[in-house]
């Protein structure tokens, strides 16, 4: 797998963001299934209980809203597109590349 279709940069603006946290970096692994999660737990809302994702400003508000331990990996699965760009598999963690 190619580390630029997993390793994306996402750039957050959150007005409850403590000062300290802006303009910081995290390497946390965040995933396309925790931006909805965060919408909602922004807007006040609960995720639908069959939601996958986890709320992203847990891991910059000074008060999480869970008390679990962030994802230190991840698996990546890329289908086969028309014989084109072949498929790919992977298991993502900070210490393996």
């Amino acid at each position: 797998p190619y580390q630029e279709s997993i390793r994306v940069p996402l750039i957050i603006y959150d007005p409850r963001m403590p000062k300290k946290k802006r303009g910081t970096l995290n390497n946390a692994f965040t995933l396309n299934v925790d931006l909805a999660e965060t919408v909602l737990g922004a807007a006040g809302l609960r995720p639908g209980k069959t939601m996958q994702g986890r709320d992203i400003s847990d891991l910059y508000l000074s008060t999480p809203k869970s008390t679990e331990p962030w994802r230190d990996e991840f698996f990546y699965e890329f289908p086969d597109i028309n014989d084109k760009i072949p498929p790919s598999r992977a298991i993502v963690r900070h210490d393996w590349k």
